[in-house]
């Protein structure tokens, strides 16, 4: 489990890098899925931070966490994949893997990672106004009803909702005044009923009191179901159907309890009939990272049932989170106390 230092230190260095990716929106140019993408896992690199001059660093977080003694600590892994030929035609460069992993040393049993594929969308100016780029009405591309058809019929056969939307959007901060306040009314509305406990309530509390700095934020994760259509959209859904990056990461590190996975959302149960379990990793894990043998099985059985299309993603990223070294492991446990 994170404290709540790490948990407020992690959120600025990931709402850093959404910071910077996310200024290309409001370029008189702006980049395509593909190049918000790049530009996303380079940030990650710290000698790219470092050129680039991110406002919070890799280097900054180790140091405020040092220099508290807090055990937490962050590292990146980005996997580039070479599918086999006949896989070439999908694989999508926009698209992301995303694996975040938690390594307790002190408790090996809290430790546990989640796995997801994230086909990414970035939000369209409306230009029906000339001074608002970006309005809330705004629009992400044109909704693919194959496509969706395609994502459904992978997340029920492997059974597991391990399926997302990377969604691009210009910050708050970057648009008019008009618009700011229509987003902030919008998330003030999806925030209404909230009961700020816990560490992460405890987070969201101080960071409304603070004019949502990490909470108004550029790239968000969602759901297929109920994926936002609309700028708007985004922030009316906060932390419900539209979470931001960096929120999503942090609230995806195993707690006290477990966090378990949820099967398929149309109750229809498994469709696959073959056990493709490692010791090390899980199935979706396994999809993630271009497993051929996986990847080959399941498009064999799906040929001719909506499986064409670019669902692969080019690369993976692993963000582990870890408390203490692993030489903790072999420290006397402290007692529990019931």
């Amino acid at each position: 489990m994170l404290s709540s230092f790490a948990i407020d230190k992690l959120l600025k260095y990931f709402d850093a890098i959404d910071r910077h990716v996310t200024r290309y929106m409001t370029y008189p140019r702006p980049r395509d899925e593909e190049g918000m993408t790049a530009m996303l896992v380079d940030l990650l690199d710290e000698d790219v931070q470092l050129r680039e001059g991110i406002g919070y660093s890799i280097q900054n977080l180790r140091d405020d966490l040092a220099s508290v003694s807090d055990p937490t600590s962050v590292a990146f892994n980005l996997e580039t994949h070479a599918y086999r030929k006949d896989f070439e035609n999908r694989v999508s460069q926009a698209d992301l893997g995303l694996i975040v992993r938690y390594e307790n040393h002190y408790e090996p049993e809290l430790s546990g990672q989640r796995s997801w594929l994230l086909q990414a969308k970035r939000i369209y100016e409306t230009r029906y106004d000339p001074s608002r780029r970006y309005e809330p009405r705004a629009t992400f591309n044109a909704f693919d009803a194959n496509q969706d058809a395609r994502i459904r019929e992978l997340i029920r056969f492997v059974d597991d909702d391990f399926f997302r939307y990377l969604l691009y959007c210009p910050r708050p901060e970057e648009l008019d005044h008009r618009t700011r306040s229509e987003l902030s009314y919008f998330r003030s509305k999806a925030l209404g009923s909230e009961i700020f406990d816990y560490a992460t309530g405890l987070q969201i509390r101080d960071d409304v009191l603070n004019g949502s700095p990490t909470l108004a934020a550029g790239i968000f994760i969602a759901d297929v179901e109920g994926c936002p259509k609309t700028l708007g959209g985004v922030h009316e859904g906060l932390l419900t159907t539209a979470t931001p990056l960096s929120w999503f990461i942090v609230q995806h590190v195993p707690g006290a309890e477990p966090h378990l996975r949820r099967s398929s959302f149309d109750g229809r149960g498994p469709r696959h009939g073959f056990d493709l379990r490692s010791e090390s990793d899980d199935l979706v894990s396994r999809i993630v990272r271009g497993d051929e043998k996986v990847i080959g099985i399941i498009s064999e059985t799906l040929s001719g049932r909506r499986w064409d299309g670019r669902l692969l993603p080019a690369a993976t990223l692993t963000v582990t989170i870890s408390a203490g070294e692993p030489a903790d492991r072999d420290r006397p446990r402290w007692d529990r106390i019931d």
